[in-house]
C-alpha cells in the first residue's frame, strides 16, 4: 500500500527516538500516562483515596506527586501524529466498521467487537502495569539495553503472540 513507510526507515526512526530518550535518562513507554491519568481522575473525585495510593507508586520517577510528564505529552503526540498521518496519507485510509476477518471468525456485531477490544485493552494495561512497563518499554528500551526483563518479556510476547495469530488468522487470509 502506498503511504506506508518501509520497515527500514521506521526501524531507524524508532532507534533514533530510543537513543534520544535513553540519553534523557528515560525509557520509551506509555503506561505511566494511564496511571497518571487515573491518578488525576481519582484525586479529583476522591481526594482522600489518593494519598500514597497505588496509582502513583512507580510513576513520575518514583515521586508520589502527580504532574503532566513527558510520557503524558508523548501519548498526546502519538494521537496527534496518527491523526495527521491518517489525514495526509495517500491513498486515504478509510474507516471500516468491522474488518472482514473479524466477521468471518466472530460475526458482525459491532458491540461484541467494542466489548472485546475494551476488555483486551484493559487486560493489556493491567498486565503492563503489573509487569512494570509496557511492550515499548520492555521490548524496545529494555532489549536495546540488554535488560533481562526486556529479553524475557520479548520472548513471552512472541511465545504468546505467534499461537494467537495462528489461531485468529487460520486459513492465511486477513481480508
Amino acid at each position: 500500500m502506498e503511504g506506508k513507510w518501509p520497515w527500514v526507515k521506521a526501524a531507524i526512526a524508532l532507534g533514533v527516538l530510543n537513543i534520544i530518550i535513553f540519553f534523557s535518562a528515560h525509557t520509551l513507554g506509555t503506561t505511566t500516562f494511564y496511571a497518571q491519568t487515573t491518578g488525576y481522575i481519582t484525586s479529583f473525585f476522591f481526594p482522600n483515596w489518593f494519598s500514597g495510593s497505588v496509582w502513583t507508586q512507580g510513576t513520575c520517577g518514583g515521586d508520589t506527586t502527580l504532574s503532566v510528564g513527558w510520557q503524558w505529552l508523548f501519548v498526546l503526540g502519538l494521537f496527534i501524529g496518527a491523526l495527521v498521518a491518517n489525514r495526509t496519507s495517500k491513498p486515504r485510509i478509510e474507516k471500516e466498521n468491522i474488518p472482514p476477518m473479524w466477521v468471518e471468525r466472530f460475526g458482525d456485531n459491532p458491540k461484541l467487537r467494542y466489548t472485546v477490544a475494551f476488555i483486551g485493552g484493559f487486560l493489556l494495561l493491567f498486565g503492563a502495569r503489573l509487569a512494570g512497563g509496557c511492550t515499548s518499554s520492555h521490548v524496545i528500551s529494555g532489549m536495546s539495553q540488554m535488560a533481562v526483563s526486556g529479553i524475557v518479556f520479548g520472548m513471552a510476547v512472541f511465545a504468546s503472540g505467534i499461537p494467537t495469530a495462528l489461531l485468529l488468522y487460520r486459513g492465511g487470509k486477513t481480508r
